[in-house]
Order: structure tokens, then sequence, then C-alpha cells
């Protein structure tokens, strides 16, 4: 968007409340947000800030339209924001999973209550308690309740007429079942217990579930003493082990208030651009439920809670818009820009006060702690169950295989995503899985050497990387060939479309070769492609080393991989020219990671990255399948077809397409942010005139900033550089 459009549409903005939509060049909604002041909100994202969040950076570079819509009030306004975001899906809008993964505990309206776990409230005039994410964890909680009180657990239709008469509908089953002879239930199928009398236990679960269990045990211990006075010490048996049972159930809470508080204790950590909620549930003092919830936070890394304020206010608004039960206060763990929005929304749903606040101390400061460690126990537990359940006979695998039309499962699978900052410091990762784990042993990093400063092209750029990176795998490639001379063993030459471009001459030894001349011209360069010129000389000779010698110091060398050395075979010592001396060791062409053929690889982004990776690809002459996961819908497209592939979202490929995608734009991430800091610290040492690229990053590795190497001593900068180099460089950085 230019400058000028922007300013048109910000004075156009009004000072009133509303949603405002913004759009990129394709006219899709990038992100919807809320505001008291439209104007002051949507003028704060074209300010000039320090320390702006990547995410909103890339955010703002997409935007070509604003759009916004005037409403009454603020509470008018979230709920048209959140409508739009469930609508539209914003790419930059923080989303809570797919809420079918919630449950609710139902009690039915009936003569004789069920008490059923469901998906979904229903205006049916029963009660429901929730929402809760683990329908395991709630199904134990039943059983135990049911041996406590004996409760039905069948769908019989149980009408009440006089005693000792019922009405049965619904006869799914025959009656009594199995639960009332092993005494797990009352039998009111058959009329053994009233209504009323049923209707008591129901009422002691609903306490239960509440977090009322004093009022329960006391109940209990009554009706106990009472069965004992009475002298029927059977009835007082039975009351006492169902007293002891509750008494174990709740003792299993982790922690209890003599404050007696009704809280909801909340808070998370970020990783990899999700963000992993833990929510207490404290009533009358004890922790009666523990709840844990991903949401997806597009541009959010590892550490960003503190500005993480969006994700917070996303989750208290999708989890209390489906909350049956409100407490007295929420606990979290930063401050809410919008609190009044949330405010007066809450008190709207529960037509009550709500305190919502930071605790700064005490017990509530503890607890809100003990809440943070368990969101981070969360992500680990989420990522290594991930890891199992995806390798189990190679679900994953086998089904990825199938969807995509493999030969074979795809044992080593790579990714590829690029990163850069408005057109700054772009990088690239590979990251790789094999048999469905991250192998990160074999993760590599790429900086990208064919974009102008400040140029953005994410398609150039990835063939740039899929092109350097599947070199390693080629002896030659369409446009390149190495050939020895006709006219000497000891002479090699490089072809570009079958016009010499280099030649290399080398005297050899049992020791190694020596090479008396080799220089690509500067407008030939490619690293990889001179690495495989001398791969293919190195063969051809059978040896596993390479010297030579110059009179410079030689950044291009270093490049290339070649290290000073202070000494050279002495079947070598003729050729020497100069004082500098170099030693190439073939393992250095030997990557492992590099040398090993994936069967799979993923690019992070649509159609147009695929092209570019398949054109690098097809250069080569390589046979690779090649995919491309798109972020927005989590499509996948494959080489011929128009459309994206149909796969499952909740299917094992679809989340190990995704996990691999996630963990490339992770590293990529990373590398982007480091070399941001490196580039960031060393432009005073680019002024050094023969400071080499390769010899700055020695020093920064070595001592850590550009302050550091100032106070170096100089013989301590001269055992990297060299004392020529080292007195510039103090020279330069005493000034």
């Amino acid at each position: 968007m230019s400058d000028k459009k922007i300013e048109q549409i910000l004075k156009k903005i009004p000072n009133s409340p509303g949603v405002y939509k913004m759009k990129d060049s394709s006219d899709k909604i990038l992100y919807v947000g809320k505001a008291k002041s439209l104007n002051k909100r949507v003028k704060s994202y074209f300010r000039k800030q320090n320390d702006v969040p990547i995410r909103t950076q890339k955010l703002v570079e997409q935007i070509v339209d604003i759009e916004w819509i005037e409403v009454g009030s603020d509470l008018e306004a979230l709920l048209l924001e959140t409508n739009l975001i469930k609508e539209y899906l914003p790419k930059y809008n923080v989303l809570m999973k797919d809420d079918k993964n919630f449950v609710y505990i139902k009690i039915t309206k009936e003569d004789f209550p069920r008490i059923e776990i469901v998906r979904k409230v229903l205006k049916d005039g029963a009660k429901y308690y929730g929402p809760k994410t683990a329908a395991h964890k709630v199904e134990k909680i039943l059983n135990v309740l049911q041996k406590i009180f004996n409760y039905r657990s069948c769908s019989l239709g149980i009408n009440w007429l006089n005693i000792g008469q019922v009405k049965i509908s619904n006869k799914t089953i025959a009656y009594p079942c199995l639960d009332y002879h092993i005494k797990r239930c009352e039998g009111p199928c058959i009329a053994k217990i009233t209504p009323e009398e049923y209707r008591k236990n129901i009422s002691q679960i609903e306490r239960f579930i509440e977090g009322k269990t004093g009022e329960i045990e006391g109940a209990l211990n009554e009706k106990m003493l009472f069965y004992a006075n009475q002298k029927n010490f059977e009835m007082a048996a039975k009351t006492r082990d169902k007293l002891n049972a509750i008494k174990d159930l709740s003792e299993r809470q982790i922690i209890s208030s003599p404050e007696h508080n009704n809280s909801d204790v909340i808070s998370f950590v970020i990783d990899n651009e999700k963000a992993y909620f833990n929510l207490f549930m404290v009533r009358e003092g004890h922790l009666i439920n523990q709840e844990n919830f991903i949401l997806d936070a597009p541009g959010y890394q590892k550490d960003d809670e503190e500005n993480a304020v969006e994700i917070l206010e996303s989750f208290l608004f999708e989890y209390y818009s489906k909350a049956l039960q409100f407490p007295g206060e929420i606990l979290i763990p930063i401050e809410l820009d919008q609190d009044t929005f949330f405010n007066k929304w809450i008190e709207n749903l529960s037509s009550s006060k709500i305190r919502i606040f930071i605790p700064q101390r005490g017990n509530k400061h503890a607890l809100l702690d003990l809440a943070k460690k368990n969101a981070e126990s969360f992500r680990k537990q989420h990522i290594v169950k991930w890891e199992l359940s995806s390798n189990d006979d190679n679900i994953a695998l086998v089904e990825l295989s199938k969807h995509l039309g493999l030969e074979k499962n795809p044992f080593r699978i790579e990714c590829y995503d690029i990163s850069h900052l408005s057109g700054t410091n772009t990088v690239a990762s590979m990251v790789v899985f094999e048999k469905g784990r991250s192998k990160s042993s074999d993760y590599r990093k790429f900086r990208i050497r064919n974009l102008a400063e400040g140029e953005i092209d994410d398609f150039k750029s990835m063939e740039e990387v899929i092109f350097r990176r599947l070199l390693y795998l080629c002896k030659t490639y369409s446009k390149f060939t190495f050939k020895k001379t006709k006219k000497s063993d000891t002479e090699f030459e490089a072809f570009l479309n079958k016009k010499s471009i280099s030649k290399m001459k080398v005297e050899s030894s049992k020791t190694g070769i020596f090479i008396t001349d080799f220089d690509f011209p500067e407008k030939y360069r490619n690293k990889e492609v001179e690495k495989l010129f001398l791969r293919y000389v190195m063969e051809k000779k059978k040896v596993k080393r390479a010297y030579i010698s110059t009179v410079e110091k030689s950044e291009y060398l270093e490049n290339l991989g070649f290290e000073i050395i202070k000494k050279i075979p002495d079947e070598f010592n003729e050729f020497v020219k100069g004082e500098h001396l170099w030693a190439f060791d073939k393992l250095k062409l030997n990557d492992a990671s590099f040398l090993s053929k994936p069967d799979l690889i993923v690019i992070d982004g649509g159609k147009g990255q695929l092209s570019s990776a398949i054109k690098a690809r097809d250069e080569l002459n390589l046979k690779i399948p090649i995919i491309s996961l798109a972020k927005r819908e989590e499509e996948v497209y494959i080489e011929g077809l128009q459309y994206p592939l149909n796969i499952d979202k909740d299917s094992q490929a679809n989340f190990l397409l995704r996990r691999i995608r996630d963990e490339a734009h992770r590293f990529a991430i990373t590398f982007q942010k480091s070399s941001r800091k490196e580039t960031d610290q060393s432009s005073i040492l680019d002024e050094i005139d023969g400071l080499g690229e390769k010899t700055k990053m020695k020093l920064l590795k070595k001592f850590s900033s550009v302050e550091m190497i100032k106070s170096a001593s100089l013989d301590e900068i001269a055992a990297l550089t060299g004392m020529q180099i080292a007195e510039k460089i103090h020279l330069h950085l005493t000034k």
C-alpha cells in the first residue's frame, strides 16, 4: 500500500467504536479487530515504533485496503468482531482449535434424570456443566460418582406413574440390567426407588460437580449418624462408604485455600505459533478441575507471552462464550488492552460482577505460577503425544503416501521455509523428519544470495534454496559439466552450456592434490557449483585433501570452506607462490544431510512457491516428489493438480504435514532473528577494509559483540585474523 493511500484512508476513519477489516491484494481479509476508537486503533499500526513484533510488520506489509463498520457500543463491536472472525478465519487472527473437542456434562430433565457426556448445549431444560476438553477424565469421574450414588446409565425412558409403577419407553435393553444386580443402580426401571429419593442422589452429584464437596460430606455424615442411632447398621455402613469415597475423590485436589474463593486461574505459554493454555477451576477454595486448550497464534514464537495480549483476549472470549457457570474472579498473567470490553461482555453473560486481575503476591500469585508451569507441561506432553501417535504403525506416513500416490512411505521428509524482515536478512530453513520424527542433526540453514537489498521475492528465494540443496545430489546437471582436458591428466575444465568458463590445474600425490590454478570468473561464481567442481576433481584423483597457496588472504577461498594451515606436504613446496597456505578436506563435501536423498519435499507456501521448487528440481533432472502446504486453509498442493488435495484436516497425515511445516517456520524465524542481530552487531565491522564475512563471523562468535572485540587484546584478535587485519580492527574500533 502506498503512503498516500494510507494517509487518505486514515483521514476518513472515524473516532467511534467499531470493527475494522484489513485486506490484501487479492481482497482476502488478513485481520479483523475491534476498537473503542477506530481512528486511534488503526493509525497505531502505521506509526514507526521500536520493537514492533514481526507478525505486525508482516501484516502491515500485506495491507492494501482497510474497511470498517461503525457500531453503537463497545459490546456491539465485540460481538460483531467475534462473528466476523468465525466467518472469515483471517490469517492473522488468533483462533482456538475446533470446539468439537469440547464436552459438557448433561443432567437430563426427567423423572429419573440421566447423566451424559455431550458435545452440544441444547435448550431442552437439562442442566449442563462445562466446557471441558478431556472427555476421558470426565468419564472417570462419572464412573466413580456412579459407584457412590448409583444413578442409572441406560437410555430407557422411565415415567413414574404411582408407587410401585413406572412406564417404560425407548426399550433399548432388557431391564433391570446388570448395573442393578451388581448394586450400581437403584432400579428406577422397576420402581425400586421414587423420583424424590433418586433426585436427592442427583442433587449430591450436582453439588460435587460445582465443587461443593463440604455440603455433601456434611449431609452424608448426618445421614450416617441417623442410621446408626436407628441401629440400621447396614445403611449406616453404606453411607459411611459413600462418605469415605467422596472424601477420597475430593482429597485428590491439588490445592485448597482458606479463603473459599470461586476462581478461574488462567495462564499460557507460546511455542511455534501455538498458545498452550492451562485453566484451573477453584471452587470454595478447592481446585476441582483443570482444563487445557490450544490456540493457533500466527506470528508468535516462544517467550512472546508478555506481548501476547491479543492471544489472552481471544481465549477469554472463546472460552467464556461457551461457559455455563462463571466464577467470582478470574486470575490472568498479563494486563488486558481492552478490559472494559471484556468486563461488560462477561457481566452481560453471567448477570453478575466478576473481578478480573493480576495477583502480585500471596497464594493467588503462587497459583498463577503453578498454572503457567502446567501450561508448559501441557505443551511438552502435546508434542510427545503427537510424536508417539504419529509413529504408531506409521499411520501418518501410510496415510500421506496414499493421499500423494507415492510408491512407498516417505522415510525422509524435508521441509523448507523462507523468512525475511521487510526484504532484509532473507534466510531459509531446511528441517528433516525421518520415520515421522524430527531429526534436528540434519537441519540446515541458508542465507539467500540472489536478492538485492530490500527485494522481496519468496518465489525466487525458494528456487535458489531448492537448487542449492539438490545440487549436492548431482554429479552434474544440465547447464554445468566437468571434464578432464584432452591435453593433460592434471587439467580439468568446467563448462556452462558447453562453453568453457574455468580451469583447474593440479599436482597430485598420495597425500592429496595441490591446486596451481583455480578461480571461477566472478559472473559465474556459485559456491555449490564450485564445490561440485572441486569434488569432481578430487574424486578423479582419488584424494581426500586439496591444498593451495595465495599471496593475499582470500575471502573467496574462505567461503568455499578452505582453512589456513601452517604447513603443507613437502612434495608440494615447489608450487607454493605465497605465504598463505590453505587446505580443503573432502569431508566438508560429504555433508551427511545434504547427501541423503529425500523421499518427499514439503514447501511452506502455495502454488507459486511449489512451482519455483519444481523448476529448480527439474533443472537438475531429479525425480523427487514436491508438495506445498498453504498456511491460510492448510491446503495441500501437488504437482499437476490445479486445485488443492482433499486431505482431512483431522487426519494423522495432515497433522504430520502441519507439524513439519511449523517446525520449518520456527527454525527459519529463529535463524532470521539471529541473522538480524549479527547484522546489527557487525555493521561497524563492515567498514574495515580487508575483513571478510567469514572472519567477521568468527570474531562475533568468539567475542559475542563489537564491544567485546573492542576490549580484546591485539594478540587475541590476531589469533583469528592475522596481525595485519588485527591492527586495522584495533585502530578502527578505538577511533
